[in-house]
């Protein structure tokens, strides 16, 4: 449990603010960077180094000027929210990564970091769309709708659904879901339609980026509207969320990923 988690995390020097700038700077063989830019750094913490059963995922949220880190230091870093909101959805059991912990600013630390578990044996959406060995995944798009559409009617939203922050983890019998990358996610008391529409839009921009927009036509979304009830679909305007992922796209110049 994450609250257990925190327990060990202070135990462990591996773990400590300090340590883990250091692994993350110097690229030390602990550490595998899976991301980098102005805002975020993300890699994965071998768990074999840390004296843990399993490995971490770390994501650090990068300084970026003083009055910035001065209103995260006052009303709460990015790191607290994430940990905040993916805690709540994996207590409701929902299909996130388990969060451990987030490692918050202070006057001297000036970088925030996130903890939580890694799904072993998967590939994002985009990784699957690409496999050469695609007819493996024929049943993808029921599987994915149906984990889509129960996250939507449980009041989530994830507000950047695209398909690499969507994980497929093959298991021995089956396949899962995994959402990820929640920065901004937003968890309602009831399905939210003005969030589901931004999420289909956002899924749909992504299938023209990827050049899916026939998959996405004839089987997500009918597998996705097949799997929400009727008091629900009736204010989902499927040409609208078309319309609005096509107008999206133009805006990026129509760029192909």
């Amino acid at each position: 449990m994450p609250r257990k988690f925190l327990r060990l995390l202070s135990d462990n020097p591996f773990l400590l603010s300090a340590n883990l700038e250091r692994i993350i700077s110097n690229r030390e063989e602990s550490f595998v960077l899976e991301k980098h830019d102005v805002s975020t750094t993300v890699g994965i913490l071998a768990g074999r180094y840390t004296g843990l059963p399993h490995d971490l995922l770390v994501k650090r949220f990068n300084y970026k000027g003083f009055f910035h880190f001065l209103a995260k230091l006052v009303f709460g870093s990015r790191a607290q929210h994430l940990y905040k909101i993916n805690l709540r959805l994996w207590e409701m059991g929902l299909p996130v990564p388990e969060p451990f912990a987030c490692i918050e600013l202070t006057w001297k630390q000036r970088n925030s970091f996130y903890l939580s578990s890694v799904i072993e044996n998967s590939m994002n959406l985009v990784h699957i769309f690409n496999n050469p060995q695609l007819s493996k995944y024929e049943n993808i798009a029921c599987l994915l709708a149906r984990n889509v559409a129960d996250w939507h009617l449980a009041g989530a939203v994830h507000g950047d659904l695209k398909w690499s922050n969507i994980l497929v983890q093959e298991n021995p019998d089956a396949m899962s879901i995994f959402f990820i990358d929640l920065d901004q996610t937003k968890l309602y008391g009831a399905p939210n339609i003005a969030g589901i529409i931004k999420d289909l839009a956002r899924f749909y921009r992504n299938g023209l980026e990827l050049g899916a927009e026939a998959w996405v036509d004839s089987k997500f979304l009918p597998e996705y509207m097949a799997c929400v009830p009727s008091d629900i679909k009736n204010r989902i305007d499927v040409d609208h969320i078309k319309d609005k992922a096509h107008k999206d796209w133009k805006k990026k110049d129509r760029r192909r990923t």
